[in-house]
């Protein structure tokens, strides 16, 4: 009987590891790859102009509720008429254009690998479960900001409480394992 040479035991166990050499990719690395990457921000806007009185209580309440707590405050204009910019407590609000305001909700934060394709050439893709991470601002007026956006119809943030799945590709170089994209 013959024994493997040193050789045929390396080209075995890259063809197993499905890599160029070095270790197969595990969670635990893609997992903290993905976490040193800052994640997609969950933006959304909403209108300048507060609703009329008579338009949808919980819209009109969320917008007063903001007013009170200085996160937004409304001037009378005589051109368009009562125009909202972001007010002391409302840091996180930024103009777009002269007709929406733009809140950064929060953001993406990976929790956990469902899966690991390894190919061949150094290359894995992982199946991985983000979680959404509120802002301050808006967990602290998260009923405010969902009713608003349900004047327009959008979904708003209650979509993202759920999460999502992204697909992440990663390459093996000489040096390790490297995130190359998120999709």
């Amino acid at each position: 009987m013959r024994l493997p040479t040193s050789l045929s035991i390396c080209a075995l166990a890259a063809m197993v590891s499905g890599c160029r050499g070095g270790d197969p990719l595990d969670a635990d690395t893609a997992m903290a790859l993905l976490r040193e990457r800052n994640m997609e921000a969950v933006k959304f806007t909403f209108n300048t102009t507060p609703p009329r009185p008579t338009d949808d209580a919980r819209v009109v309440q969320a917008y007063a509720r903001l007013i009170d707590a200085h996160v937004i405050e409304c001037t009378a204009t005589e051109a368009l008429g009562k125009i909202c910019q972001p007010g002391p407590a409302g840091e996180a609000l930024s103009l777009v254009g002269t007709t929406e305001l733009q809140l950064n909700a929060g953001r993406w934060v990976p929790s956990t690998i469902t899966n690991i394709s390894r190919s061949g050439g150094g290359n894995a893709v992982a199946e991985v479960h983000m979680s959404f991470e509120p802002s301050p601002l808006y967990r602290d007026f998260e009923n405010s900001f969902d009713d608003i956006q349900s004047l327009g119809g959008k979904p708003g943030v209650e979509n993202a409480r759920n999460g999502k799945t992204v697909h992440a590709t990663y390459q093996r170089s000489e040096d390790g394992w490297h995130l190359a994209s998120v999709d």
